[in-house]
């Protein structure tokens, strides 16, 4: 029996409801998300983050959806690589393409506070680091847990009219779908309800919605840089008992992670620095606008 390969891909962005999602489109009968749901296959521009590096490796993350209509890959940085999409197009060319979107003023500080927590980013304060871009891009004040410099590019990471232009560039639009986080927060099961008829499944009468992915921050900051980054000799063991156990993942990481995270509120930002996050996007988002067909004329009032 033949692996399924995935035909659809939750593509992005980050911190725009992408994880709520997966996590209720994950019961439904119809569809299979792979575990881990963030594989990072396609994206070789970010290869320390990929999950699997081969492509057997990679089908058998879904071996198990020989039953499903929707074998699905929801890695959210697809969007923002360099290379995912056309990667993606030249392995599934009828592939669909789930996008969340969200205004760049309340996403971009809680994509700082979302990879402060997992240690690819040091600096605390959003200003801060949002300073730090260009000696950043330099090759300067990395930390040293980080492993995609290009995650700290915070006046690139949510310019969507670019990426979707990209996306574009690829797939029909009928092979995309574009949801809104103001959408999404206002109603979960219309959102649902509109992805589930853009994949033609029935609705499975899904009711509760509950909140998924809060900001967070660490309780031990020392036990955190264990999680994220475990010593080199734990990785062995590791692949051992995945493959003694035939699991894609053990789950310890995640099980220790939610005991070590606690909810926080996301820096509120001045108004120099909204300023500055306005004029950066302005004209990204202007451009959005016209891609989607949709009035974004709130997000840079």
């Amino acid at each position: 029996m033949s692996i399924p390969k995935p035909n659809f891909f939750i593509a992005g962005g980050p911190k725009c409801g992408t994880t709520a999602m997966s996590g209720f489109l994950k019961t439904h009968p119809d569809i299979f998300i792979s575990e881990p749901k963030e594989v990072n296959f396609f994206a070789d521009d970010m290869p320390k983050i990929k999950f699997v590096n081969n492509l057997k490796d990679y089908h058998n993350l879904f071996k198990k959806a020989t039953d499903k209509k929707i074998v699905t890959d929801a890695s959210i940085f697809y969007l923002y690589s360099d290379t995912a999409i056309k990667k993606i197009y030249d392995y599934n060319p009828e592939a669909k393409f789930l996008v969340m979107l969200r205004n760049p003023m309340e996403m971009v500080p809680s994509f700082h506070s979302q990879i402060l927590f997992t240690d690819e980013e040091d600096t605390p304060e959003f200003e801060k680091a949002y300073r730090l871009e260009d000696k950043r891009k330099k090759g300067k004040k990395i930390p040293k847990l980080n492993r995609v410099p290009k995650l700290l590019y915070y006046s690139e990471i949510a310019k969507y009219g670019k990426q979707l232009q990209i996306l574009k560039q690829y797939f029909p639009e009928s092979q995309i779908k574009v949801i809104l986080f103001d959408d999404f927060k206002k109603s979960n099961r219309e959102s649902y309800l509109e992805v589930l008829e853009f994949l033609e499944l029935d609705d499975d009468g899904r009711v509760e919605f509950p909140r998924i992915n809060d900001s967070k921050k660490a309780k031990s900051k020392f036990l955190n840089k264990i999680i994220n980054r475990p010593p080199s000799f734990t990785q062995p063991i590791a692949r051992f008992l995945r493959k003694i156990l035939n699991k894609p993942r053990l789950g310890i990481r995640s099980s220790l992670s939610k005991l070590n995270r606690a909810k926080t509120v996301n820096q509120s930002l001045n108004e120099d620095m909204k300023l500055k996050l306005n004029k950066e996007y302005r004209n990204d988002i202007i451009k959005l606008q016209k891609i989607i067909n949709r009035d974004l004329s709130i997000w840079i009032s």
